[in-house]
Parts: structure tokens; C-alpha cells; sequence
């Protein structure tokens, strides 16, 4: 059976980020710190994780240069730890060692999941009527303030997933998780039926569902 180390690099490269090398961070936080490229894990032992520790996690993420952290727990984190690392899932993922034991995109029952291209995005908002300056006018009418200088999409991804006239996909779940999707890509999910064949079925990926 492969170790936690080698599916997450898998997963990793799979994201097309580079696995070859791996650097070992000092850090005054319990776990192992470890830098792939330009993401951080850290792998911890311990079985009660804090809120305080998720926010800590990014901080840490961030002074590393990292624009991702992932932490490895070994059993599952509470309700309320999973509810933090969804308001910072544009920077962080949570897995515990039971989530990292296989492939889970191999299993004949996951239909496959991708992330659009910028292209592909722009594509599936004309050819569906998705019009963002008049999303954006919504919000602005509603006293929502939105950062000029930000993507809009997830910033509606993050706190105000109403606005997008589509399903979701949350950050939490396991495919959407797996492929690195975060809050604001689009996924396309392909499912296959005898009846049918092959059909793409398109979900928004928000902070939580």
C-alpha cells in the first residue's frame, strides 16, 4: 500500500505541480513541515486540532512563500475545524490520513472531474448568459462591496454564492478537494450512462455549500 507521502504526491502532481523535490521546514508548529514546490504541508499527530491552529496553518503558509497549505491530520478534524478551513479554503486544504490511502479519481463510481481553463470559463458564462457586470450590479445594489483589484468570481465563491445562477460544489468534497479545485473555479463533471453516454454537468465551487 503507498504511504500518506507518496499519494499526496501524487495528487500533487496530477495538479501539475512539481513533486521532485521536497524541502523540510523548520517550524515551532507541531508537525512536520514540509515545502513542494509552492505548496506547504503539515503533517501532524496529533488528534485535536483548534480553530486557532487552522488560522495559524495559512499564517505560516503564507511567511513560507507557499500558496497553498494542506494539513494531514490522522483522523477526522470537528465540524467546526472544517467550518474554519472553508472560510480560508482559498489558501488551505484539510485531509486526514484516512482521505490520502488511494487515488480516489481511479474508483469506477467517481466520474471524472476538471477544472476549466480561463478560456473554458469565459466560454461557459456566454454560452450560458452568465453576464458578471450585471451579477455585480446586483451586489453593488444590495451593499455588497466587492475589490476592484480582486477576480470577481471568487469573491462571490467565498461569501456570497447566491449570486451565481448555477449549482455548487463545495471545497469540502472529496473529488473537489482531490483536483485542488477552490472557491470560484468551475468544474466540469462528466458522467456516463448507457442511455445517454458520456454528459458534462458544470458546478460552481464555493467556500461551503
Amino acid at each position: 500500500m503507498p504511504t500518506t507521502d507518496e499519494i499526496l504526491r501524487l495528487m500533487l502532481s496530477q495538479r501539475g505541480i512539481k513533486t521532485e523535490t521536497q524541502e523540510v521546514l523548520e517550524s515551532e508548529f507541531p508537525a512536520i513541515v514540509t515545502k513542494i514546490d509552492s505548496v506547504i504541508i503539515f503533517t501532524s499527530n496529533r488528534t485535536r486540532i483548534h480553530e486557532k491552529d487552522v488560522a495559524t496553518v495559512v499564517d505560516l503558509t503564507k511567511q513560507y512563500g507557499g500558496t497553498l497549505g494542506i494539513l494531514v491530520v490522522p483522523i477526522p478534524a470537528s465540524e467546526k475545524v472544517l467550518q474554519t478551513v472553508s472560510a480560508y479554503s482559498d489558501v488551505l486544504q484539510i485531509f486526514h490520513v484516512g482521505q490520502l490511502t488511494c487515488d480516489i479519481t481511479k474508483h469506477r463510481m467517481v466520474p471524472a472531474h476538471r477544472i476549466l481553463k480561463e478560456d473554458e470559463v469565459k466560454a461557459f458564462l456566454e454560452k450560458f448568459g452568465i453576464n458578471m457586470d450585471t451579477i455585480a450590479k446586483s451586489m453593488i445594489a444590495d451593499h455588497i462591496a466587492l475589490e476592484a483589484d480582486k477576480p470577481m468570481l471568487p469573491q462571490i465563491a467565498m461569501k456570497h454564492k447566491e449570486y451565481m445562477p448555477m449549482p455548487f460544489i463545495g471545497t469540502q468534497d472529496p473529488v473537489a478537494r482531490w483536483i485542488g479545485a477552490k472557491p470560484g473555479d468551475l468544474v466540469e463533471i462528466i458522467r456516463k450512462s448507457e442511455a445517454a453516454g458520456a454528459t458534462p454537468y458544470y458546478r460552481f465551487c464555493v467556500a461551503s455549500v
